[in-house]
């Protein structure tokens, strides 16, 4: 492979570096000295490099893709039985008469309306059953709700990986030197990283292929969703662990397959993608300790001769100026960010002497009872300011939540509003079309009736004729 112009430009710069520091120190002994007092400073090295590989877990993914065909089934045909509703109507509403509609006319006589000399009952209202399909049965409601619980399944993994997914393959240099040079002190911390994507040994083309593969599975869920046998189901109460194994889920095939499926999500509690880092130290040999000592030689170099007393004129307008007090520092974020050199604790007052050094005297006994108080009362004077706060945060965390739920509900809604009315569309201009067809069908047999009709009259004229001259002769 041919070798980019970054890193050729990089190799050449490199070369004309280090042959640079080579001739610099051997031509020059003060820099070499320079060289010398670092090594023989405070001087911490470190190079570590880093390798990162993600791996996905297919398996939920194979497994879903295994019960897609299943479910597919059952949504485009659902099972679904006859729900017969009794009900007393007026006489003249009833198409049918059946046994139970006599048996129950007998049992309340205040139905009937008049009998005839002839002994015939005419009945003011009648029982009778109207029959409606009932699709909500704890089957459908069963995958109903794997259907909500997949895609949320999938939304969590899909956002994460895309996310969170990428790795890096990473050198990361750390240089810590100080060191004393003609009374001065110098202290130099450097930190360098090299990054590039990683190529997760080899994996990159299979994570992809996953990756896909779980994007299609969120887009034929989000489909389910929003399907017709969905909007059937709308209004049914979800289900929950654990699933009632009726006859349907036990011995039909496709509903069997998605309670397996249910199952293995209650199992699978892994996120889908894990991390497998190596990090490795550098081997310092001696010809990198002597680059490293050369660079950090010529960053002291060039913070020697830049001093800012040299060359700037301290005004109000380039100067920051500062005051610091002694007190006592507690945390490790005031160490950090405060200049330490400054701390009360660096510089202990005297204490008088005594006789036993490590008994108190009453008066440091006292204060230290009276600081012990007031740290006590004013934690507890500021309990309830946390707690409001905390509950604050809550509500706040509450809010954002809901907030985003409702977001993505408007999203969703509007998504599927856009599908029906591009779907109505469609079925219009389907409409439309068979209308048109049809209506040329209609033309056409028109035609050919009349070209019927035409040919058989023409065939009864030449009848005619014969008759004709049949009778002549």
């Amino acid at each position: 492979m041919a070798e980019s112009k970054e890193n050729k430009t990089l190799t050449l710069a490199q070369k004309d570096l280090a042959a640079s520091l080579s001739n610099l120190s051997k031509e020059s002994e003060a820099f070499e000295a320079t060289k010398q007092a670092i090594r023989e400073g405070e001087t911490y090295l470190r190079q570590t490099e880093r390798i990162e590989v993600k791996a996905f877990d297919n398996s939920f993914v194979e497994e879903m893709e295994g019960a897609m065909e299943s479910l597919s089934k059952i949504v485009a045909n659902p099972r679904s039985f006859l729900r017969e509703d009794p009900e007393v109507v007026e006489a003249g509403l009833v198409k049918k008469v059946s046994s139970r509609s006599v048996a129950h006319l007998s049992s309340h006589a205040h139905f009937v309306q008049t009998v005839d000399e002839h002994n015939n009952v005419i009945p003011k209202k009648l029982l009778t059953t109207f029959t409606e399909m009932e699709t909500q049965i704890y089957e459908n409601r069963f995958i109903m709700t794997l259907i909500r619980r997949c895609l949320d399944f999938l939304q969590q993994r899909y956002v994460y990986i895309t996310e969170h997914g990428e790795t890096y393959d990473s050198d990361l240099l750390l240089l810590h030197t100080k060191t004393e040079i003609d009374g001065l002190t110098y202290t130099i911390d450097t930190r360098v990283q090299v990054r590039e994507p990683s190529k997760d040994k080899g994996e990159s083309a299979r994570n992809n292929d996953l990756l896909l593969r779980l994007a299609d599975l969120r887009q034929k869920f989000a489909y389910f969703l929003y399907s017709p046998f969905m909007e059937a189901m709308k209004g049914a109460k979800e289900v929950s662990s654990p699933i009632h194994m009726t006859n349907i889920l036990h011995k039909q095939p496709d509903y069997h397959k998605c309670f397996e499926l249910w199952n293995f999500l209650d199992a699978y509690e892994s996120l889908g993608i894990s991390y497998d880092v190596t990090e490795t130290n550098q081997r310092f040999d001696k010809a990198y300790y002597d680059r490293i000592y050369s660079l950090l030689a010529t960053s002291l170099l060039t913070l020697s001769s830049h001093r800012v007393k040299d060359r700037v004129v301290h005004n109000a307008e380039n100067s920051d100026h500062k005051v610091y007090e002694p007190e006592v520092i507690f945390t490790l974020e005031d160490e950090t960010y405060d200049e330490g050199r400054f701390l009360y604790n660096h510089f202990p007052q005297e204490k008088g002497k005594r006789e036993n050094p490590l008994a108190l005297t009453p008066e440091e006994a006292k204060a230290e009872q009276d600081a012990l108080k007031a740290l006590i009362a004013e934690q507890k004077k500021a309990k309830p300011k946390i707690e409001a706060d905390i509950l604050q945060d809550k509500d706040r965390l509450v809010l954002a939540l809901a907030k985003a739920r409702k977001e993505a509900r408007a999203a969703l809604e509007k998504a599927r509003k856009e599908e029906e009315a591009k779907r109505l569309k469609e079925e219009k201009k389907a409409q439309e079309e068979a209308a048109k067809k049809e209506k040329e069908k209609a033309q056409e047999d028109s035609e050919k009736e009349t070209e019927g009709l035409e040919e058989a009259r023409r065939l009864a004229i030449e009848e005619g004729k014969k008759d004709r001259e049949e009778e002549r002769r």
